[in-house]
């Protein structure tokens, strides 16, 4: 894929040597803001599983250009979670049982293994960083938001398997978590699943104090299992259909 040329220090955009505009160094920073902005909205189910959305209604909604809106909306198609339809423009990528099944099934399988290789290389400095991130995620401010309690969750999941230096490893747990977000913010509506989450925090940095690599593997995969479990138990309370999109529970 072609990178955007821009000129360091323009707040313009300038044409390229074809003709063609390129983005400046201010275009690219709204660039990232939009897509930060759409992403986090996406995963916590603001914009709803289903839901159709013209590059207008996301303009007049964030405030960005159209330019803007696309290399946002290019970046959340890569990575599932939007998707464009004909006829209906762009739409966040729907969410049912059975997708939420598979979702869970992928990260009992990625998340063991990604900490396999994250426990293999642990130091004292970074268990005391697994233990921060912990930490965060049980501040008082972080605990009266759901949005901010899952976002917690995650940075702690990622700075465990950010501990190899292997950039790809926790780009692709990042992407498994944001799809199983998804379905967690949808699942909370009819059950509290903060203090499992919570437990299994715990229960990961015990494992990491100890330092047996399967102990942590076998551990990481109960804990996707037992999660999954209560999600579709939560969801199905709210839909005898397991195909159904998940949108309404939105």
């Amino acid at each position: 894929m072609t990178r955007p040329k821009f000129t360091a220090g323009s707040s313009k955009s300038v044409p390229s040597a074809g003709g063609a505009a390129v983005l400046s160094t201010a275009d690219l920073l709204r660039s990232e803001q939009a897509y930060a902005q759409l992403r986090n909205d996406v995963v916590a189910c603001v914009l709803r599983p289903g839901e159709a959305l013209t590059e207008k209604q996301i303009g007049d909604r964030y405030q960005i250009k159209k330019a803007t809106i696309r290399a946002a909306l290019a970046r959340l198609m890569q990575e599932g979670l939007v998707k464009s339809e004909p006829r209906r423009g762009y739409v966040i990528a729907p969410l049912t049982l059975r997708d939420v099944n598979e979702i869970f099934d992928v990260r009992g399988l990625v998340e063991p293994e990604v900490f396999r290789v994250a426990a293999s290389s642990i130091t004292e400095r970074g268990l005391d960083d697994v233990r921060q991130a912990a930490k965060k995620a049980l501040k008082p401010e972080t605990l009266r938001s759901q949005v901010a309690f899952l976002a917690a969750d995650r940075a702690f999941r990622l700075a465990l398997a950010e501990l190899p230096g292997n950039f790809r490893l926790s780009q692709l747990l990042g992407q498994v978590l944001d799809q199983s977000e998804r379905a967690l913010h949808l699942g909370f509506k009819s059950r509290d699943f903060t203090p499992l989450i919570i437990a299994q925090q715990k229960e990961l940095v015990r494992a990491c104090e100890v330092g047996e690599v399967s102990g942590i593997v076998k551990l990481a995969r109960s804990q996707c299992l037992s999660l999954k479990k209560q999600v579709l138990e939560a969801l199905l309370a709210g839909s005898r259909l397991q195909e159904v999109n998940l949108q309404a529970l939105a």
